[in-house]
């Protein structure tokens, strides 16, 4: 049997086992709906474990990216997300199978806006769709028409209503939390692009996003 026929067969298992999960999923209650936030703890770069050691604290699972689901013409519930080159769409099943733990399961908690904020959730997901195609923004500045993942998410809900903000902007640091210097990824990625550390600059991570009092936490994948 070839490599190329057992990786097949490995990916097709897999997708069963999260077809049947998706299945225990509802029978406890929980089925995914619009405007849902997936928050995922993304290993195996530097670049997002150095995201996690400057805006983490210390506790179990930590973020470095949100995606947020949406309903298409095409493909159902898919996640919006701005990942890779540009703010685009993604399926379910390769956004979960991006990040797993060591059982195999995905790294990823659900969240839901608090009732009085549900009325905004059509708003922001036409915003968010009108900047598909858009570039990722790899500075993580907020004044620009790039956007990465958790700007789409603030940007969205910004304007979803009267203006006001579920998700609020902080100081952005790119220091490392225990030792008050600058991370040295940090320091190697920005020296490449050229441009200062936006040290102290408005801006939203993933981890602060997920701490919001306008959420509440609806499902563990990890677990």
């Amino acid at each position: 049997m070839t490599t190329s026929t057992i990786q097949k067969i490995f990916l097709f298992v897999f997708s069963i086992s999260l077809i049947t999960c998706g299945c225990q999923n509802s029978q406890k209650g929980f089925e995914l709906e619009a405007g849902d936030l997936l928050f995922q703890d993304l290993d195996g770069s530097s670049l997002s474990d150095a995201i996690e050691a400057v805006t983490a604290e210390e506790k179990p699972l930590s973020f470095s990216h949100v995606g947020i689901m949406v309903s298409s013409e095409k493909e159902g519930l898919v996640v919006l997300e701005a990942i890779g080159d540009a703010v685009q769409y993604t399926s379910l099943d390769s956004f979960l199978t991006r990040s797993l733990n060591m059982d195999r399961m995905p790294k990823v908690r659900v969240a839901r806006l608090k009732k009085q904020h549900q009325s905004r959730i059509g708003k922001a997901i036409l915003h968010g769709k009108s900047l598909i195609g858009l570039p990722y923004d790899p500075i993580y500045l907020m004044s620009d028409s790039t956007y990465y993942c958790s700007e789409l998410i603030y940007e969205m809900f910004k304007h979803s209503g009267d203006g006001s903000e579920i998700f609020k902007l902080n100081p952005m640091t790119f220091k490392d939390a225990k030792s008050g210097t600058y991370h040295p990824v940090w320091v190697s990625y920005y020296r490449k692009l050229g441009v200062a550390i936006p040290e102290g600059e408005p801006g939203c991570n993933p981890n602060g996003m997920s701490e919001s009092k306008e959420i509440d936490w609806v499902f563990d994948y990890s677990k």
